[in-house]
């Protein structure tokens, strides 16, 4: 009995562990951001993809993000070359299972215009850099069959 009780508490003080670290990576969003490029790094040329599963991704270069951890909630408004402005609404978290890793990712669902519950899909991005005034994203994307990583880097206003 004594093992049980030892083996469940360590499970529960791991777990409450991974969720707090979470927590400690989300509140470092906080706030407004800029993405200020949008990059290939290990591609050559440039390709014409969809980010996020909203725009080209020449819209998403000076984009405004707003990041509410408290909530899990956010904005951002698309404004850039040539593109119609527009504004999206998102949810997020941080992945509990890889908070600790070198490079956590993150869940992202766009809900502009339904609720976050009735939306099914989302993207996983993974956090490179995540200062306090500069973060990269990185994703990862097929282009002819083969995997190419998306590079973007925000800076806080």
């Amino acid at each position: 009995m004594k093992y049980a009780i030892v083996i469940f508490l360590s499970f529960l003080l791991t777990s409450c562990g991974s969720a707090y670290q979470a927590n400690q990576v989300e509140k470092q969003f906080k706030g407004e951001w800029v993405l200020e490029e949008v990059s290939f790094p290990d591609a050559s040329g440039f390709f014409d993809v969809e980010l996020l599963n909203v725009a080209d991704v020449n819209c998403f270069e000076n984009s405004i993000w707003e990041f509410i951890p408290n909530n899990s909630t956010g904005q951002f408004v698309l404004d850039g070359n040539a593109c119609s402005k527009t504004e999206n609404r998102f949810t997020w978290y941080i992945d509990p299972l890889t908070a600790k890793d070198a490079y956590p990712e993150m869940l992202i669902k766009i809900t502009t215009g339904q609720k976050a519950k009735e939306v099914t899909t989302g993207k996983r991005l993974r956090i490179k850099s995540l200062l306090d005034n500069q973060m990269i994203w990185e994703q990862s994307a097929r282009f002819d069959d083969k995997e190419i990583k998306i590079e973007m880097k925000f800076s806080k206003l």
